[in-house]
């Protein structure tokens, strides 16, 4: 009787584990899929907000990329290193500026710091 009681929690536990194991790799997968429209949607936003040339678009992208590569691996890396973040997102914000007209560098400076 005590060998079925631990077969059935050894194959309860089994399911919840294989369960877990299913649903955090099915999740990795959507927010992969995920990413690119992520990163569509941020370049339309500033598209709308500031109203880009197509070279600033291109470059913007890129910038925007670039940044959540380095930030995925920066969140891979041990909590003190979060200083490490802060420095990239500025680093990002000041790349970005530079590709910005001054009338849309306002506007941009405006918008961070409203958040």
């Amino acid at each position: 009787m005590r060998q079925l009681k631990a077969l059935v929690i050894a194959a309860l536990a089994l399911v919840f584990v294989a369960g877990a194991g299913t649903g955090a790799w099915i999740g990795s997968l959507a927010a992969a899929r995920q990413e690119p429209r992520k990163l569509d949607r941020r370049v339309q936003d500033f598209q709308r907000f500031f109203d880009l040339s197509p070279t600033q678009v291109r470059q913007l992208r890129e910038i925007l990329y670039d940044h959540d590569q380095k930030k995925e691996r920066i969140r891979q890396l041990t909590p003190e290193q979060s200083r490490e973040l802060r420095t990239l997102e500025a680093e990002s914000r000041g790349r970005i500026r530079q590709i910005l007209t001054e009338e849309q560098a306002r506007e941009y400076d405006r918008r961070v710091a409203a958040r």
